[in-house]
């Protein structure tokens, strides 16, 4: 008699095996080029179901992802549609953990996840920041302009604390008078003989406090007290003057944690999140000098203070005790004050637009190297902001990789939707895996001049959810464009456009 059990498992083995030979012969045989119509993850599915985003006409079909936090706007038109050619599969790939707790959530809405980097995936959770895309990839690799990035290509560089600083100088050089949102800060080793002229008779008090900071660590990683040059032992480092005239909670320092989403740099937009982090230290702030090196007095980070006995976490959005808060507590909490958040949102928009402009050339840089699609890319930031006393907003750095994983209850509406706004706003188009043409529908006009103009028009179309555009708006483009001492003909372009509209 036949143990159907055993013959089952045979079965699968033998169809894997199978499947292992047919792709390292595809690859022996065909090694110029990935053949990517034989994604093994397709074998095990019959069909796909997805959601399409009806576009207006000029624009193409978009996936549409669902929130479960968030009622649906009605007047988004959506279509279900199941595909049976695997030549338009959607399909995943993902090397990044902060983002895991997110695949449940595009496969629940018919995404297919990939286990292998090679292939004409439709998005990439995977950073590219070799030396060249080949190295990533194989030899002849090359994305498409359908195909979607998460981070630039050179934006791990550019956000760097030392990088940071240099651009936001160089502007402030340039616009003095506008430029004034950062602490003073030195560069070692590029500032080297500043520093020691500055610093090597330096004598340590609480009214002139600095802080050592890794060029390019983060989450509060090797942040300490500066008290004089012999005791940093760093090869590269920022020193930056330490800000205590700061705004407090219960007594205690927090910061803001803000996301920013870039969805293009040919033309440049920039989309700001309503929904943010408030983190709050676990210990009352104090300069004495036995407390400053007490990181869960001078540091925010959640990471650092949730290992403080102190630290409260987050129960209901009306624990205004907890060390963790949304930017609607906060923005509660203010009203108390007689302080308006919306003042302090704009400054801090402000403050946004004017870093990513100081650090627009650089981003573009390595992308134009490469010869890459601008389409391809996008980038979710963020932002630390601080606030003083008399509650201005000065950025600390920009995190170009921010943590997304959520830990509380709080958190987790908020960083959900904000995945989901960002997949419905980049714009994922189905597009065939043979000869890599997007989906064909009654909705799609190919002859169209300027390919990334339109792009990004049909992009201001799409449902934002909580994002605002901040940067190109009517309202602001005349105020801001004199910043760009880099600049595109794309920007130029959309810039007449959106004035004239």
């Amino acid at each position: 008699m036949i143990n159907y059990k055993y013959y089952n498992y045979f079965n699968k083995f033998f169809l894997l095996i199978v499947l292992l030979f047919n792709n390292v012969f595809i690859n022996i045989n065909n090694s110029s080029k990935f053949n990517t119509t034989n994604i093994p993850e397709l074998y095990y599915n019959n069909n796909q179901t997805i959601h399409l985003l009806i576009p207006p006409k000029k624009c193409h079909l978009t996936l549409f992802f669902f929130s479960d936090y968030k009622k649906n706007n009605n007047s988004v038109k959506i279509k279900r549609i199941k595909f049976i050619d695997k030549n338009y599969f959607i399909t995943f790939y993902e090397s990044d953990n902060d983002y895991r707790d997110y695949y449940a959530i595009l496969q629940k809405q018919g995404l297919i996840k990939s286990k292998y980097k090679l292939g004409k995936h439709n998005l990439f959770f995977s950073q590219i920041n070799n030396n060249s895309l080949a190295q990533n990839y194989n030899n002849n690799y090359d994305l498409n302009k359908y195909q979607k990035v998460f981070r630039y290509l050179n934006g791990y560089k550019v956000f760097y604390k030392n990088t940071l600083y240099k651009l936001y100088m160089e502007m402030k050089k340039l616009f003095s008078d506008d430029f004034d949102y950062m602490p003073e800060t030195y560069n070692y080793p590029e500032q080297k003989n500043l520093i020691y002229n500055k610093f090597q008779n330096y004598t340590f008090n609480s009214n002139d406090l600095w802080m050592i900071k890794p060029s390019n660590l983060f989450a509060g990683i090797g942040i300490t007290i500066f008290r004089s040059l012999q005791n940093v032992t760093l090869k590269e480092f920022v020193l930056t003057k330490y800000m205590t005239n700061i705004h407090l909670i219960n007594g205690k320092k927090y910061d803001l944690r803000l996301y920013i989403l870039i969805t293009g740099l040919k033309p440049l937009r920039i989309y700001f999140y309503k929904e943010g982090l408030v983190r709050i230290a676990a210990e009352k702030f104090s300069l004495k000098e036995n407390s400053l090196d007490n990181k869960f007095i001078h540091l925010t980070g959640i990471n650092i203070n949730i290992k403080n006995n102190n630290f409260v976490s987050p129960n209901s959005t009306k624990d205004e005790n907890a060390n963790v808060w949304n930017i609607l507590m906060y923005q509660n909490y203010l009203k108390k004050l007689n302080i308006k958040w919306v003042d302090i949102r704009e400054k801090i928009k402000d403050l946004i637009i004017k870093s990513i402009i100081s650090a627009y050339k650089k981003i573009n840089e390595k992308n134009e190297r490469e010869n890459v699609s601008d389409q391809s890319f996008f980038n979710l930031l963020g932002f630390d902001i601080i606030i003083t006393n008399e509650f201005e907003p000065k950025l600390l750095e920009i995190n170009e990789d921010p943590f997304m994983r959520y830990r509380f209850a709080l958190e987790k509406p908020d960083k959900v939707n904000i995945f989901i706004d960002t997949l419905n706003l980049i714009g994922i188009v189905p597009f065939s895996r043979r000869n890599e043409e997007p989906l064909n529908f009654k909705f799609l006009n190919r002859n169209i001049p300027d390919d990334n103009i339109n792009n990004a028009l049909c992009e201001l179309q799409r449902p934002m959810g909580d994002y605002e555009l901040i940067f190109p708006t009517k309202e602001n483009i005349y105020k801001y464009k004199k910043y760009f001492v880099y600049n595109t003909e794309e920007n130029k372009k959309f810039w007449e456009i959106i004035n004239d509209k």
